[in-house]
């Protein structure tokens, strides 16, 4: 099958993004300079090809300017994740570029390169501890978790046409979240497609079709799900 992307690097992160591409049936060419890390990814049950990501023609003979649709910058270090960006651009302007960053102060030179999202880890690993820290009664759910004693689970849920959240704004259904889970963000479609982490503080207008990320137990996730499919706010007759 002709790949779609190209993923650079075949550090553990990139592996992980390999195997979910895998499962979503979507085509992938694996790549990295480095041979050791090419039969690492051998290893895990993958197949992966050595390349010279500094050289053109090598990126041209890989599909980069034909048809592969996206790349994937994700090796270890961002002056390389940097080059391989401009170079790629510079072969397919109209290539999406998915870029990860390992240092914060890496994410506007990334985006300077051509990419067109940029992903810091350091940012969505500190959004989750910032949420925990506020929500202490989290504590007793973690605990349950590293002990086996309950699942977790983390969920999208879409808002669907006929819900009473559209046009409500996020505080007011804070005040109806009596399950035990934690909102991680909000996909705001006002404001793009790109998810939002509660603890930016944004209190946003709901509408049809934004998406509600959550992370809790299964039964929990079901109950807050029932919550926001449902056409009328809980204890809305009291």
């Amino acid at each position: 099958m002709t790949p779609r992307y190209a993923l650079f690097g075949c550090n553990p992160l990139a592996i992980e993004v390999a195997w979910r591409l895998s499962m979503v049936k979507q085509s992938f060419v694996l790549l990295d300079r480095d041979p050791a890390l090419v039969a690492l990814a051998g290893e895990e049950g993958l197949l992966a090809e050595h390349i010279d990501y500094t050289d053109d023609d090598a990126l041209r003979a890989v599909g980069i300017g034909g048809h592969i649709e996206g790349v994937f910058c994700l090796l270890g270090e961002d002056s390389e994740n940097v080059f391989l960006a401009i170079s790629a651009r510079a072969l397919d302007p109209n290539l999406r570029i998915v870029a990860v960053c390992q240092s914060p102060a890496a994410a506007a030179k990334l985006l300077a390169a051509g990419a067109d999202k940029v992903v810091d880890p350091y940012e969505i690993s500190g959004a989750r501890v910032h949420e925990l820290i506020e929500r202490p009664e989290v504590v007793e759910l973690m605990e349950q978790t590293v002990f086996g004693l309950q699942d977790l689970n983390i969920a999208e849920v879409t808002i669907p046409a006929g819900s009473w959240l559209h046009g409500v704004r996020l505080s007011q259904l804070r005040r109806h979240m009596v399950q035990n889970v934690i909102l991680l963000g909000v996909v705001d479609l006002e404001r793009g497609k790109d998810l939002i982490f509660s603890t930016r503080g944004i209190d946003h207008n709901l509408d049809h079709q934004d998406v509600l990320v959550v992370i809790g137990p299964s039964q929990d996730v079901a109950a807050f799900k029932a919550i926001i499919e449902s056409a009328a706010p809980p204890h809305s007759a009291a």
